[in-house]
């Protein structure tokens, strides 16, 4: 299956979030925005060359994300991490800002089916999401399109919601294996079609900028280091290479 950097960072980019706009058009309204809710207390900075600014979002933290990431990607978009305990929520900050800024949005999630697997207690439901948002109103506030291939404890499950796009692989959806409706494969060629390889490292960067926002951690949140999250949520780097998906 394939994944951004083999899940090196995982689950930091487990789902990623992209925007239709320059580096630092994205930096100007995100800091905005945080600025709005956090009373002004928002600082950012550059972070340096991709993967290695990922770091900077440790140590990751449940219910609080006060280290958010953006990254220069090609084409003229821009991708979105930050430091939730289970990943980065993309879709609430792509979804807000492509609505405000009038651009196109895309959350992208690609977890490996691990659950089951030799070596894990747990392991982990697999889950493929493509989320496409526009700037206008639609029957579901700005989502354009949603495909999305989930196991859901005891199957997998496919849907696909919002207007047909003009590169999606129609044919695959009436597979008589739900598990082959939906791929990272076919995930990877419709970015491709909108001019973003996401799993590709090589489209990331060179220029990131590190936001710090003064909120505070809930009672009893947990604050870990990306290792300490690896080894919670069973995730081993390299592993979803030999995962079919």
């Amino acid at each position: 299956m394939k994944t951004l950097l083999s899940e090196r960072f995982a689950p930091i980019t487990s789902s990623i979030g992209f925007l239709r706009l320059s580096l630092d058009e994205a930096a100007d309204a995100l800091a905005q925005w945080r600025r709005s809710l956090v009373n002004g207390r928002v600082s950012a900075e550059e972070a340096g060359p991709f993967p290695d600014c990922l770091s900077l979002l440790e140590p990751l933290i449940g219910g609080a994300r006060p280290r958010e990431l953006i990254v220069e990607a090609h084409r003229g978009w821009t991708a979105y991490f930050d430091c939730l305990l289970r990943g980065t929520d993309a879709v609430s900050t792509v979804g807000h800002l492509a609505r405000t800024l009038r651009c196109q949005g895309l959350a992208v999630r690609a977890v490996p089916h691990t659950a089951g697997s030799p070596g894990q207690t747990h392991g982990r439901f697999g889950s493929l999401q493509f989320e496409m948002f526009g700037p206008l109103r639609t029957d579901f506030l700005n989502y354009v399109r949603t495909i999305e291939m989930t196991f859901d404890g005891s199957r997998w499950v496919f849907g696909a919601d919002g207007t047909e796009q003009w590169f999606e692989e129609t044919d695959a959806y009436k597979a008589r294996r739900v598990r082959d409706r939906f791929t990272s494969e076919m995930l990877e060629r419709y970015c491709k079609a909108l001019d973003l390889d996401v799993f590709d490292p090589g489209s990331y960067g060179p220029r990131s900028v590190l936001f710090r926002s003064d909120v505070s951690v809930p009672a009893g949140g947990k604050v870990m280091s990306l290792e300490r999250v690896q080894q919670w949520l069973e995730i081993v780097p390299g592993m979803a290479d030999q995962i079919p998906g």
